[in-house]
């Protein structure tokens, strides 16, 4: 392995900073290589509800290809109204070095609060002449009419990774992408394992990278030990069903499962299992919606897990 390879994450690293080097369906590519040739953006809305899809990575991409001047804030971090009057027009009122319509990019929108949203759409408003907006968010049902496309403000894109007809096309590129970080960073591996580890983390790009960096680092290799160190099984039903809160938080944390594992494993095999199904849905729903915007999900993680013990 490359003697660097752990002074980098390797999802910053190896991040595309051009549109067309970014892993998506050829109809997401033929949309967003018509705004480039345009050479200025939609006001956009890129939501999905997996993390990790490419969303942030896009609007990224879009900023560098139309060579604009851009603002990135995470929303889930400034959410404030204060924040949007102050950091808002101080950007987008001016004009760009090259002319260039400027690009604000609101990360995790559906984290700021409403009256932040309706300082926003204001903003887009004023300074439409000026400045486009990009927001990329997971729960569209959080962002307000007046910013979604009924409100004629942005053009919402559902970047859907998981339409059956794009599973195919985007797996085989995830793979060959995943091929040439581990030939650069000089990892032995096994195909199967990575094909195997993409089928089961798929769409998450993000987290198949966190993955392979994280074994990598341990094993120095990648081989098919990587599907049960990442696999949930049966034993973590178990422990739940115990509600045994030390014992799942631990089990969490020596298979280095992502948040979004978690709560998808707890919807299919612990929600059938309680007494209470509705409640124990609304439970992970607000609480895997709250890890999103979380400094540290494993807290959110360790909340609902004592509120589904409740419903079992």
């Amino acid at each position: 392995m490359a003697e660097d390879t752990k002074s980098y994450v390797w999802e910053h690293y190896f991040r595309p900073k051009s549109v067309k080097d970014v892993i998506m369906p050829q109809d997401y590519h033929n949309f967003f290589s018509k705004i480039i040739k345009g050479g200025a953006s939609q006001n956009l809305i890129l939501s999905s509800t997996t993390p990790g899809s490419g969303k942030s990575t896009t609007a990224l991409a879009l900023a560098h290809d139309l060579d604009a001047e851009f603002l990135f804030l995470n929303a889930s971090d400034d959410n404030g109204i204060d924040t949007i009057r102050e950091m808002v027009p101080n950007f987008a009122s001016t004009g760009s070095h090259n002319g260039n319509p400027k690009i604000i990019i609101f990360d995790e929108a559906d984290g700021m609060t409403p009256k932040g949203q309706e300082a926003l759409r204001n903003y887009i408003d004023k300074y439409q002449d000026n400045c486009r907006f990009i927001l990329t968010c997971n729960h569209i049902a959080r962002i307000i009419k007046p910013l979604k496309e009924e409100g004629g403000r942005t053009m919402v894109f559902d970047y859907d990774l998981k339409n059956p007809k794009y599973i195919e096309e985007l797996r085989d590129k995830i793979y060959k992408r995943m091929e040439g970080i581990l030939k650069f960073e000089k990892v032995p591996f096994e195909e199967k394992a990575v094909r195997d580890l993409i089928n089961l983390k798929f769409p998450s790009i993000r987290s198949i990278v966190a993955t392979l960096q994280k074994y990598a680092m341990m094993k120095d290799k990648i081989d098919m030990d990587i599907i049960p160190y990442v696999q949930i099984g049966d034993e973590f039903t178990n422990i739940v069903l115990s509600k045994n809160l030390t014992d799942c938080r631990k089990y969490i944390n020596e298979h280095g499962l992502f948040p979004v594992d978690v709560f998808c494993y707890l919807m299919d095999n612990i929600v059938p299992k309680c007494t209470n199904k509705g409640d124990a849905i609304t439970q992970i729903a607000n609480y895997e919606y709250q890890s999103n915007l979380s400094s540290d999900p494993s807290i959110q993680i360790a909340a609902c897990l004592v509120n589904l013990f409740q419903c079992i």
